[in-house]
């Protein structure tokens, strides 16, 4: 029984290679190319699912709605309301604090920099991680026990049966390692490697008390875990006025100030990472996720139109074979049979072919996504196999049960072949317009994109982004007292121009206040920072009133803390001095300022200088407004910043490695060139616009494949007329103009629906960028005349072939 199903199934496919080959070319590529986007869809979608209990775990962000500014939200919190959670609410099962911090770490001979998590002794009762060994409930029960991940154990020890071995952090006193935890995936908001409970200079020692006193202080992450699901509600309804609640060292104005309408609220875990990228603070944008879907509906979707389009055209080409067929006696549920077995076999081979395609091609989409996706056969398998089946089921549906109920006398005494004529056109009409309306959407989107990308890459940022490398190594705690030593020394190194140091650098902003000018009661926040002799000039920051520190003013430069040093002199941004209301940059030079939530009399601070905007943060986050003390002290969770010249990033990257690691031997070197973290801020969306390009590109060919196909089925059945027509004087060129017309008018109307909902797409997609570019029909006009040059290339050899074939030759052929 198989066998006679099979052998003439495949003896119909050779015999049309062709048509053949276009089928199971376009498939592939379309369940390829949707199987992959649906792989980065799962990706993405269940991040923090590894979990237990996420559903009743919660992030607790900052919501600030200050009078007359637009809100902003925080997923970095101040630990200040920590402590009254949960007498407040006993609701809350669970709570706790995460401060992740890039720390030195030492196992013996072995030196390394990895990334700290300090946190509470309710850690496991929140995040639940699975142990490779160790007791959950000692694993963090008293100071100086830690918990490293089963990666950094092979790093360190050479096996994961590392349980009591010592390992020092920032290079203090030695902990030991209480358990070993699996590693977390890699579609984590928070990745562990190492978690210890917090050290006691957190809670004694300025300015690591900072986050714990302080509402404007943003270092960390808390998380709770409600298992009453009825409670949240409620606890959400009164964490927002929370800060007035527990107002901590502000009065309550410095609280309205701050905060406004706003407050405390809840973020559910499995939210966290789709809403960081709402705010700004990270994560994948969640229409970046859903046009990665659209790629592969729209990919997979031409090419089931292709194929469903190819595969009812020629049908009617075979109603005499089953009119025979009938004669002979076939029955109707044999032919039945038949038809849908071709259809289901070339899909099915189809599928087969999209496996390998996609598992080769995942590799490649990893590095320019960026992720770490695996190729899940449980997922696959039953995608692939279910696609085939449906698509082949879809397309079999025409010749098995319209062609199988013909009538043999019908079909045997008529001049040609049976078609629908009008309905069967329009039909296939519409199947085309749907394919490259899918086709051009995407090639929109991908060009608006990378035109976005382009863009970022080449803003304007208000420093110079070449020839800079920052070093955040020097942020240990042991470095604090040779800090101006060690930059001295790499001021030395070959190439360097100039060496400095601060807390406020590219991606690194750590400290906000609200601050606003003595006698007034509004109040802004911005942020604030360090800057010792030569920041400016290494940044490349320009002037723009007033003048820059300098050594020749007493108090440019203090030699004690900025906020004990009465008079201070400051520099800031041109934005901040829009916010405090000053009407130019030089009305502002002079004038004093001061934080808003002390009293009128204390420490006020004089404007020396202002100097362009500066972008620090992501091109997603509005340019902050900024100001600077000069100092010459130590700065806490600083970096130093190199300006070079003469030599490659790398060339100067080994140069200074090499004397960081003569000077400092005992803290391993860390340093990114600035152009690799501004780096960040689009090649995420320059590494999409190319999977786009992929998936667009794709769709292009498929529907040309498909066009191609059609227009050779379409000019052989009209091979007749083209003929009567040469014979009433029509010249070749008007049997072009006539066939390609016919052929390119589907398409026409396919970009009158595209350009409208491309526009709303994107448009959308823009808004999320502070800074973006002017949506113009420029790109739409480009992938329009392309794509009908494109088709009107794949129709035009099917159009010669019938215009120059001679008249004769056409009116003898038959169908």
């Amino acid at each position: 029984m198989l066998t006679e199903i099979l052998t003439p199934t495949f003896r119909t496919l050779s015999r049309h290679r062709l048509y053949t080959l276009i089928n199971l070319i376009g498939l592939a590529l379309g369940i390829a190319v949707f199987l992959i986007m649906m792989l980065i869809v799962r990706y993405e979608t269940t991040y923090d699912s590894y979990i237990p209990h996420a559903t009743n775990l919660y992030q607790v962000d900052e919501l600030l709605k200050p009078a007359g500014h637009a809100a902003y939200e925080n997923d970095s919190v101040s630990f200040l309301s920590f402590p009254f959670l949960r007498q407040d609410f006993p609701e809350i099962d669970h709570a706790i604090r995460l401060l992740s911090i890039p720390q030195a770490v030492r196992a013996g001979e072995i030196l390394g920099r990895e990334t700290v998590t300090m946190t509470d002794q309710d850690f496991l009762s929140v995040f639940d991680l699975p142990l490779l060994s160790g007791d959950k409930a000692t694993a963090l029960d008293a100071p100086g026990k830690v918990i490293i991940s089963a990666s950094l154990a092979r790093k360190y020890f050479g096996t994961v049966n590392a349980l009591g071995r010592k390992i020092r952090i920032d290079n203090h006193e030695d902990g030991i390692i209480s358990a070993v935890m699996a590693d977390t995936p890699s579609n984590s908001s928070e990745v562990f490697t190492i978690i210890t409970l917090f050290p006691s200079k957190f809670f004694t020692t300025p300015p690591y008390t900072l986050p714990f006193k302080n509402w404007g202080s943003t270092w960390g992450h808390i998380y709770i875990r409600i298992d009453n699901p009825n409670a949240v509600p409620r606890i959400r309804k009164e964490l927002m006025a929370y800060p007035a609640r527990h107002p901590g060292n502000y009065s309550q104005s410095g609280i309205q100030n701050m905060f406004g309408a706003g407050g405390l609220i809840l973020i559910p875990m499995k939210d966290i990472h789709f809403h960081n990228a709402h705010i700004g603070d990270g994560g994948t944008s969640r229409q970046l996720v859903d046009i990665l879907a659209l790629v592969g509906l729209a990919a997979l979707a031409t090419a089931l139109v292709n194929y469903i389009n190819m595969a009812t055209a020629r049908a009617g080409l075979r109603a005499k074979d089953v009119a025979m067929r009938k004669v002979l006696g076939a029955s109707r549920f044999s032919l039945v049979i038949r038809f849908m077995s071709e259809a289901i076999f070339l899909t099915f081979g189809a599928g087969l072919l999209a496996l390998a395609l996609a598992e080769f091609a995942l590799q490649w989409v990893n590095a320019f996504g960026g992720w770490q996706i695996s190729y899940d056969w449980s997922f696959i398998l039953p995608v692939a196999g279910s696609i085939a089946l449906l698509s082949g089921a879809a397309a079999g549906l025409y010749p098995s049960f319209v062609l199988s109920a013909f009538r043999p006398v019908d079909v045997l005494s008529a001049s040609r072949m049976p078609g629908g004529g009008r309905l069967d056109r329009t039909v296939r009409n519409a199947l085309v317009t749907l394919q490259f309306t899918f086709a051009s959407l995407l090639a929109i989107c991908t060009l608006i994109m990378a035109q976005q990308a382009r863009f970022v890459q080449a803003l304007d940022r208000g420093m110079t982004n070449h020839g800079l490398i920052v070093i955040d190594a020097l942020s240990d705690d042991t470095l604090k007292n040779r800090q101006a030593s060690i930059m001295a020394r790499l001021a030395e190194v070959a190439g360097v121009t100039v060496a400095t140091r601060s807390d406020l650098y590219p991606h690194h902003m750590s400290d906000s206040d609200d601050w606003k000018r003595p006698g007034q009661s509004t109040a802004f926040s911005l942020h604030w920072g360090y800057a010792t002799p030569g920041y400016f000039e290494t940044l490349g920051a320009r002037l723009v009133a007033g003048r820059l520190f300098d050594d020749e003013h007493g108090q440019d430069y203090a030699q004690t803390n900025a906020t004990s040093d009465s008079g201070k002199n400051v520099v800031i941004s041109r934005l901040a001095v829009k916010q405090f209301g000053f009407s130019s940059p030089e009305v502002a030079l002079g004038q004093n300022i001061q934080e808003a939530q002390v009293p009128d009399k204390s420490i006020k601070y004089r404007i020396i200088g202002v100097i362009e905007d500066i972008r620090l943060g992501g091109i997603q986050n509005s340019i902050p407004p900024l100001l600077f003390f000069g100092t010459k002290t130590p700065i806490d969770y600083v970096a130093g910043i190199v300006r070079y010249q003469g030599a490659s990033g790398q060339i100067e990257m080994s140069r200074l490695r090499k004397v960081w690691e003569e000077v400092v031997p005992d803290v391993p070197f860390s340093a990114r060139d600035v152009s690799d973290i501004l780096a960040e801020d689009y090649r995420s969306d320059a590494n999409h616009s190319a999977l786009f390009s992929i998936g667009s590109l794709v769709a292009v060919v498929i529907a040309c494949l498909g066009l191609y196909g059609l227009s050779a089925f379409t000019v052989t059945r009209r091979m007749q007329e083209i003929s009567i027509r040469k014979v009433l004087g029509a010249r070749s060129r008007d049997i072009l103009r006539l066939l390609i017309g016919q052929f390119l008018r589907p398409i026409m109307f396919a970009t009158v629906i595209t350009w409208p909902v491309a526009w709303m797409l994107m448009q959308t997609w823009l808004s999320k960028f502070d800074q973006r570019i002017s949506l113009t029909p420029v790109p739409f006009m480009i992938v329009t005349l392309l794509t009908l040059c494109v088709a009107a290339v794949a129709i035009f050899s099917q159009a010669w072939r019938a215009a120059r074939r001679p008249p004769a030759a056409g009116l003898h052929q038959t169908l």
